[in-house]
């Protein structure tokens, strides 16, 4: 499978590993904001084309180029997953974007219509789906019986705070390029929730915003009021201002599953209570290879089936979540350039 990389950070350097690790891939060309970091990126990981713009690296590596393209991976800033995408659908490319996959549900929409129209693969890399650790909880909750309440915590500070604090503005602070905890990190509680559970009947959000106009971190609560999981409330913590550490937890009457991580669990435990017993049941995986494994594994196998989406992290699952922040921006107060008019 022969990829087409739009971004050169840290989330590409990522996929280049994972495509190291993955016989049955290949980089073909890469295109950054910044030409002078497409090369570098392209020299360090020998592909053999650097483009100075989205354009130039559509235009070049058609399906009747010397070097053809069959997927092209988005994982520029979160404000341009949108066009780019829709530009690359309606260039005849499969396409795997970043998380999040858009800003709103409108643009949402839109890349999904034109991936309909297009006859073409598309997919949100939100790279928890394919987790061995996801596997195992997906597993697991048939034991738990009936959920009441389940935390889901991804918290992590951000290696470029210590520059906004000193007067710089990094993308992920910009309200311009979608940046702020709930998209990078809010992501991973939302979408592992709407995988477990569906899509919420209700969104309560709070959050605390820095000068810039997006937030540090803040709380989504998921209610479900009807359904298999009616009674259901689901806590999403997130934040960029401080260092993980917290377990989440999805708990019924008498049981709990306690893992370590909602973006890719490794610790798992079953604690199950009743009749005065307290038991506890070790569920850890263990996970191999890049960061991106498994995700890049799946996108292959299912770009070589002819598939139009993943039946495991499907495009309506993607939808549901743009629908979760955005109605969680607008209760905390986050408003891009590109939101549509109220």
């Amino acid at each position: 499978m022969r990829f087409g990389i739009i971004g050169s950070g840290f989330i590409a350097q990522w996929f280049a590993d994972a495509v190291a690790q993955e016989s049955a891939a290949q980089i073909v060309a890469v295109t950054s904001a910044r030409p002078e970091r497409a090369r570098a990126f392209a020299e360090q990981h020998d592909v053999a084309h650097a483009h100075t713009s989205v354009e130039d690296l559509l235009s070049a590596h058609g399906p009747h180029s010397d070097d053809p393209i069959d997927v092209v991976y988005i994982a520029s800033p979160n404000a341009f997953h949108g066009e780019q995408a829709i530009a690359a659908l309606q260039a005849g490319f499969h396409v795997l974007v970043e998380k999040p996959f858009a800003l709103n549900l409108m643009e949402a929409r839109a890349m999904v219509e034109t991936a309909r129209l297009a006859n073409r693969f598309l997919m949100e890399a939100w790279l928890s789906a394919f987790e061995p650790g996801v596997a195992r909880l997906r597993e697991a909750l048939p034991r738990l019986g009936r959920i009441h309440r389940a935390v889901l915590v991804k918290e992590q500070f951000s290696s470029r705070m210590s520059a906004y604090r000193e007067g710089s503005l990094p993308a992920t602070f910009d309200p311009a390029m979608g940046g702020g905890s709930l998209m990078d990190l809010g992501i991973y509680p939302v979408n592992l929730a709407i995988h477990l559970f569906g899509r919420p009947d209700r969104v309560t959000a709070s959050g605390q915003l820095l000068d810039s106009g997006v937030d540090s971190h803040g709380t989504v609560v998921l209610d479900y009021e009807h359904g298999e999981h009616s009674g259901l409330q689901v806590v999403c913590l997130h934040s960029k201002t401080s260092q993980g550490g917290v377990d989440s937890m999805i708990a019924s009457d008498h049981s709990a599953l306690v893992f370590d991580d909602c973006q890719w669990p490794r610790r798992i435990e079953l604690h199950e209570s009743g009749s005065g017993d307290q038991r506890t049941e070790n569920l850890s995986v263990r996970r191999r290879g890049a960061q991106l494994r498994y995700e890049l594994a799946e996108v292959c196998r299912l770009v070589r089936s002819g598939a139009h989406e993943s039946g495991l992290h499907p495009l309506y699952a993607s939808e549901a979540a743009v629908d979760v922040l955005s109605q969680a921006r607008a209760q905390t107060g986050v408003r891009f350039p590109s939101d549509p008019e109220r």
